[in-house]
């Protein structure tokens, strides 16, 4: 299946509007998985869709968020990123090179503190410097 193929599939599945702006943006996700912000979302796609605007890509991207279909990472810095990957990992922020890289853990972890709560989300953000930028310093 195509990455066009698959995000109408997706995004109609979630009950939405498949329209030619969030085909493109969440094609482009699905795509793209360096945790794009919206910036680097519309330099991506502006070459080849000049109808879609910065304010669209914006939209668009908070509505799948708040669809589920993208998440929605917050960096060091404060600005926000997407990722199209919403299975349950963590995000190691790299505050030289300032990348975004996936880390896989477990969604069945438990917490002695937490023993009948009622957990509602978990995030894991981990900050540091990565082993690239480590070994060139």
């Amino acid at each position: 299946m195509s990455y066009t193929e698959d995000a109408q599939t997706r995004l109609r599945r979630a009950g939405l509007r498949v329209t030619m702006p969030r085909v493109v943006i969440y094609e482009y996700l699905l795509n793209n998985r360096t945790h794009p912000t919206c910036d680097q979302i519309y330099n991506g796609i502006k070459k080849n869709n000049p109808g879609i605007s910065l304010a669209s890509v914006y939209n668009v991207t908070e509505k799948l968020a708040d669809e589920k279909l993208l998440l929605k990472i917050v960096s060091p810095d404060g600005e926000r990123h997407y990722d199209s990957i919403t299975d349950f990992h963590g995000h190691f922020f790299c505050l030289e090179c300032k990348k975004i890289f996936d880390l896989s853990c477990r969604p069945d972890f438990e917490l002695e503190e937490l023993k009948g709560a009622q957990t509602m989300e978990v995030s894991l953000s981990v900050k540091g410097i990565c082993p690239e930028c480590v070994d060139h310093s």
